[in-house]
Parts: structure tokens; sequence; C-alpha cells
């Protein structure tokens, strides 16, 4: 895989907890991204099928390059439990050196680390 010179940070939200631990795991074992974390808790209001909903879900922040970004949205489309999940990516403006050749580095498919 090229070297990439742009870092996203991408979100989700899932209701529980393994379903949280499932989706990080299987992304990085995929190498869809660098690093997967999982935030404790957050309550959710939202609008859905007319109703404001309030839920508590956690939320997954995926580091990834921008070479991997269609397979890691195809991915989360796929493997998802939410019939419309939670899914925005924001291009990271600053990224040290070392963190962005590491992200590179495991992200790497040819399996070069």
């Amino acid at each position: 895989m090229p070297k990439s010179d742009n870092l996203y940070v991408c979100y989700t939200t899932v209701s529980r907890l393994p379903e949280a631990e499932s989706l990080a795991e299987d992304i990085v074992k995929s190498r869809l991204a660098a690093c997967v974390q999982i935030d404790s808790p957050v309550i959710s209001f939202y609008r859905w099928r007319g109703k404001v909903e309030k839920d508590e879900e956690f939320r997954i922040v995926i580091y990834a390059l921008e070479a991997n970004l269609p397979k890691l949205e195809s991915f989360i489309d796929d493997r998802h439990p939410y019939d419309t999940p939670k899914w925005v990516c924001s291009r990271a403006e600053k990224v040290s050196e070392k963190y962005l050749k590491w992200a590179n580095d495991v992200c790497n498919l040819r399996g070069f680390i």
C-alpha cells in the first residue's frame, strides 16, 4: 500500500459494548485503521421515525488512512447493527510524523511492519 499523507478520524456509535469491541477488533485486524478507541457510554438524542429518541451508546473513534476510507465505510455498512449508522469522518489537520509513519506501517496490507 502506498504511503498516505492524510489521516482521518471517523466516528460511529453502537448501543452495546460487546458490539463496539467486536467492530473495533475486526477493523484493526483487517488493517482498515491504525487504532480504534471506544468511549464510555454517551447519551445520544436524535430523531428517528418521527420521534425524539434518547439512548445510551458507545462512541467508536477510528483513526484511518485516507486510502482505506472506502473499504472502511463498506465494512461499517456491512457489519454495523444499526439500519442507519452514524458515519462521520474528518481529516486530521495536524498529525505528528511519527504517528503517521506508525499508522502507515500498521495498515500496510503487505505486512511490512
